[in-house]
């Protein structure tokens, strides 16, 4: 037999369940993805964060005999020889100014990582799928990596496909000629 203190939980369980007004409906379902916001020199990209392993400060490096000067280098990263390279030479736009907010990018290009010093991170940015379009003006140089931007209310970012610019020829001339 149930005592009159369980019935009276019991009773207000129930009272409690036909007062409750439930959670809320979401009627439409926004998906999202997010992304790395970083910076070179004065202009700002986006790169979709599934294409970076990490972000780290600068590392030491042991210099390259006859690199390209964008080619700053190796280090060693966990036990794993990584080449950094300087982003903004590599995309012809100078070099990454020597600053304390600098971070090195590693992504990977199959199963071999690769560093891209960028001048800051700006940290992860979440965006609706549906506010990617196609962008009509690329950065001159950059038509080949920057193929679409995201638009918000308040700006646009110009996304940085890092696994095109992994894949380019551009990466692979890394010898002086």
């Amino acid at each position: 037999m149930s005592s009159p203190a369980f019935a009276r939980l019991r009773a207000l369980e129930g009272l409690a369940l036909a007062r409750a007004a439930g959670l809320p409906r979401r009627e439409a379902l926004t998906r999202h993805w997010t992304a790395l916001a970083f910076r070179l020199g004065d202009e700002t990209f986006v790169s979709p964060l599934d294409q970076v392993a990490e972000i780290l400060p600068m590392p030491a490096v042991t210099r390259l005999p006859l690199a390209q000067p964008w080619v700053l280098g190796v280090a060693n990263l966990r036990g794993e020889l990584t080449p950094i390279i300087d982003m903004m030479g590599l995309l012809g736009r100078g070099r990454v100014s020597p600053d304390p907010r600098a971070r090195v990018l590693v992504s990977r290009r199959e199963a071999w990582p690769l560093g891209l010093l960028v001048s800051e991170s700006l940290g992860l940015r979440h965006f609706q799928v549906e506010a990617r379009r196609p962008l009509e003006q690329p950065p001159p140089g950059l038509a080949a990596y920057v193929l679409e931007e995201v638009v918000e209310p308040w700006r646009s970012w110009k996304i940085l496909d890092l696994q095109r610019l992994l894949h380019g020829e551009d990466v692979l001339r890394t010898a002086l000629q």
